[in-house]
């Protein structure tokens, strides 16, 4: 290979297109583009026979928006051993088996890593390189296809296409909405995963009049996760819900002060609630839009009101040591007992009709002797409610 020195720098000047160079492959290189002064060895040539010197080594392609669309790269590999091409990110090309001749080519230069294309060279029957054959929820692992299962957090409202296949959405954000595609578009086997691992509720809105598990939006709870696939008329979840496991919860919230005190963290989604603290004037403790339940202990002090509720609701108020069980239905807080009891309790609902102990009595069947005996407060007044006279000892004496 023809090279020339810079008489000003001492570096060496390449041609702009370099035919041939052999590599020894004794660890990972990366490829430069034959540029005006390069200080790389490692070219990037037309053909590049390769030894590897042993197993797991891998060529790095060069910066693909340094190179028009149609370079090509063929690679030899006259060791006994595979070795790998990646990109200039370092996500796998293809491999080169021991013997073989591929050609890498160029398709798309707009990012760094670029799209390159793969084709094998010389072979009777031709053999499928699992990089080339890597798609939605594939990759390539050496010469193997394994599963994948791309995740991306979002925590602002998306709408999923045909390229989601097999990818899975975090959602991390207080409340929003995943729009599915068009079933008809993406066809019966398309799939996706999503799990709220947010503060607020999901909607998983299908379009149209299509629908999720026959109904229109579902929401998503968080903790809550699930497979989402299409039979390419409507979807369906696979999974959905929380774990199984379910224990009563309970946690006590200093909220002294005034004003907002909104729940975040490890205060959402426990079930009993006792809330401390003296207040110095109107406080409001702001709960999520999701679907929850709330036993709440206001163990507050001080003269002033205490409100639960959803922000822009009006919420449920308690009074210092009033306790409730409450719900939430995913837009506001609900008193979750409703009932009331009406007084005086009827003798048919085991109480006794009455408001007094002497009505009682009488509702109860109580003659007046047996209300008298019954109200005496002692046994002379006793012996009076009974009509009789005590005048000796009640055990054996002798009465007049």
């Amino acid at each position: 290979m023809p090279s020339y020195t810079d008489v000003f720098g001492g570096a060496n000047i390449y041609p702009s297109e370099i035919s041939y160079s052999a590599v020894v492959l004794s660890a990972d290189i990366t490829l430069s583009w034959p540029e005006e002064t390069s200080t790389n060895v490692n070219l990037a040539t037309r053909i590049m026979d390769v030894t590897p010197a042993g197993a797991g080594f891998s060529i790095i392609l060069p910066d693909a928006k340094k190179s028009g669309t149609g370079n090509t790269i063929l690679f030899n590999n006259k060791g006994s051993d595979i070795f790998t091409v990646k990109n200039a990110g370092g996500v796998q090309v293809g491999t080169i088996a021991a013997g073989q001749i591929w050609q890498v080519y160029l398709t798309d230069n707009t990012t760094v890593n670029g799209v390159w294309q793969i084709l094998q060279y010389g072979a009777t029957t031709s053999s499928a390189n699992a990089s080339a054959l890597a798609g939605t929820g594939i990759v390539a692992v050496g010469t193997l296809l394994s599963q994948s299962v791309p995740i991306t957090a979002f925590n602002s409202s998306y709408t999923a296409g045909s390229t989601d296949r097999a990818r899975m959405y975090n959602w991390t954000g207080a409340g929003g909405v995943l729009t599915l595609p068009d079933p008809t578009a993406v066809g019966n086997n398309w799939f996706m995963y999503l799990r709220n691992s947010g503060s607020g509720q999901i909607s998983v809105t299908p379009p149209g009049s299509t629908t999720i598990d026959g109904t229109s939006p579902l929401a998503f709870q968080p903790g809550e996760s699930s497979i989402i696939a299409s039979d390419g008329s409507n979807f369906y979840t696979i999974g959905f819900g929380q774990a199984a496991t379910f224990a009563f919860d309970y946690t006590v919230i200093d909220v002294p002060g005034s004003g907002d005190f909104t729940l975040s963290g490890a205060q959402l989604n426990r079930v009993a609630y006792r809330f401390t603290g003296i207040l110095t004037g109107a406080r409001n403790i702001i709960i999520p839009a999701t679907v929850q339940q709330y036993w709440i202990d206001n163990r507050t002090t001080g003269s002033f009101t205490f409100t639960v509720k959803v922000s822009g609701t009006t919420g449920v108020t308690l009074t210092t040591n009033e306790r409730g069980i409450f719900y939430c239905d995913g837009s506001e807080i609900l008193d979750a007992d409703t009932a009331t009891i009406g007084l005086p309790i009827s003798i048919a609902n085991g109480g006794t009709g009455a408001t007094s102990a002497g009505a009682a009595l009488i509702n109860l069947g109580g003659t007046s002797t047996g209300i008298a005996l019954f109200e005496a407060a002692n046994q002379a007044a006793a012996w009076t409610a009974l009509g009789v006279a005590q005048a000796g000892n009640v055990n054996g004496g002798t009465f007049t």
